[in-house]
């Protein structure tokens, strides 16, 4: 083939490439609108109430999610505000305040979330039967003795058990006839023949003396109700105990209101602080004493070194008032110091007036 002949090479053009577009993580939906409230949509969030612009088919675990995140608020701000709660409260409310309240737990929500999961805690442990309790009963004369009914139903579980309070049961027996001798040598040296002997009255017996009150005459039928419902509450503690189950978690929410008016007077002559200021500091302290006390009650059940351990979080708890004046208030060692000793001190005094008004009205109810 000569040169004349040949065909000139072809020269191939580049093809224009299409721009890649890329595709969002989250489409809009072909509507454009928000499934939920019907406000047009501009991004993967409804600026309008909030909602996720593409809702895919959900699974079975989506049910639980939602239980979780929207019923018991567990969520990622939760993890988050637990590490800081734990560590340090008044940082804590110190973020939030200054803005930052998308990242952390609100503070009552985390107030609630603590509280709720230390009274079922405690209650779960307190009301677990302790059947060695319930085997040592009280006579009417005031003598503690122990039912060999429960006795038995013991020894079908544990009978060594059984043999040990039947031991008990026997030297308490043989210490009441010791006893009973004694008095009756000593009634018959110092009082002379004849005299009437006094015979204790068991006090669930004992009937209220109208004539012995000097009282207010508006208090009285109030005592009176008192003194009867303590009575059926020793003779039978379960209703006093479901009453105290119900009314003491309620009482225990004036707790963070009296430490938050503690905080108003200690720092009324800083006019930079509010008080919406001291009640979130108020409610993450206490959402992290709640805190300290649920880690302490579940070391405690640790065998053997269960109450050393236990002691550690309710001393660091103790200590936590003081580390909340620097961490959110910005006080100086002196005055975090002085400002802790009389919160402190002020605060436990009205605290044991509320949980005795808690235990108060669940008596007077019960």
């Amino acid at each position: 083939m000569n040169a004349e002949n040949a065909k000139p090479p072809r020269l191939k053009t580049p093809k224009a490439k299409k721009p890649k577009t890329k595709k969002p993580e989250d489409p809009i939906p072909p509507d454009g609108a928000c499934k939920n409230c019907g406000t047009a949509l501009t991004g993967e969030y409804c600026h309008q109430c909030g909602q996720r612009a593409d809702e895919p088919r959900r699974v079975v675990v989506g049910l639980v999610q939602d239980f979780l995140v929207d019923t018991l608020a567990i969520d990622g701000k939760l993890a988050r505000s637990i590490g800081l709660l734990l560590w340090r409260p008044g940082r804590l409310a110190r973020r939030y305040l200054d803005g930052k309240r998308v990242t952390y737990s609100p503070p009552f929500r985390l107030y609630l979330f603590a509280s709720v999961f230390f009274f079922l805690t405690a209650f779960a442990l307190v009301g677990t039967p302790n059947p060695i309790g319930d085997a040592a009963v009280l006579n009417g004369d005031g003598e503690v003795t122990l039912n060999e009914g429960v006795i038995d139903d013991i020894e079908e579980l544990d009978p060594d058990a059984a043999e040990e309070l039947r031991a008990l049961n026997q030297r308490l027996e043989a210490d009441a006839d010791t006893d009973a001798d004694t008095d009756a040598d000593a009634d018959e040296a110092g009082v002379e023949e004849g005299a009437p002997k006094k015979k204790s009255v068991p006090y669930s017996e004992r009937k209220w003396d109208e004539d012995g009150y000097t009282g207010p005459a508006w208090l009285e039928p109030h005592l009176k109700r008192m003194f009867e419902a303590s009575q059926r509450a020793v003779e039978d503690p379960r209703l006093f105990f479901a009453q105290s189950k119900e009314n003491l978690p309620r009482v225990l929410l004036l707790a963070p209101v009296v430490y938050a008016l503690i905080l108003v007077l200690l720092y009324i002559y800083r006019r930079k602080f509010y008080v919406y200021d001291h009640f979130v500091v108020s409610l993450y302290m206490h959402a992290a004493l709640y805190a300290y006390l649920l880690a302490a009650l579940l070391l405690s059940l640790i065998p053997g070194v269960g109450p050393f351990l236990a002691a550690i979080p309710l001393i660091w708890g103790w200590l936590q008032p003081y580390a909340v004046f620097r961490q959110a208030f910005g006080s100086n060692w002196v005055s975090a110091f002085l400002k802790w000793a009389i919160s402190v001190t002020i605060y436990f005094t009205l605290l044991t007036l509320i949980v005795l008004l808690g235990f108060s009205v669940s008596l007077y109810n019960s």
